[in-house]
């Protein structure tokens, strides 16, 4: 079992994400009720905190990598945790942080 999840990590992720993009498209058209909405966006912000973790090891500076491990792990734990005045605004920041270092290096 363990082989094949090594060998099929990104074909399972990438069918993960073209499931949560099929669904966010198809919403567009077909308004989903408001819980559907919000399990396709805890699935997108898993997604993305899982990608940030996963390329916090590509990079050799100790500061880099904790930034995206930091940014990842706040957009998966920010889909569980009651909503607050700052979380949003704290989740847009963690999204395009690593988004604007990936640029710069």
């Amino acid at each position: 079992m363990t082989g094949f999840l090594k060998n099929n990590t990104l074909k399972i992720y990438r069918i993960l994400i073209g499931i949560v993009l099929i669904g966010k498209i198809s919403n567009w058209f077909l308004n989903y009720s408001d819980e559907t909405n919000k399990i396709l966006s805890t699935a997108m912000f898993c997604l993305i905190g899982i990608a940030y973790l996963v390329f916090s090891w590509a990079f050799d500076k100790t500061i880099l990598k904790l930034i995206l491990a930091i940014c990842g792990i706040y957009l998966i734990i920010m889909n569980f945790i009651p909503d607050f005045s700052l979380n949003s605004i704290i989740g847009i920041v963690c999204i395009l942080t690593p988004m604007i270092i990936g640029q710069e290096i």
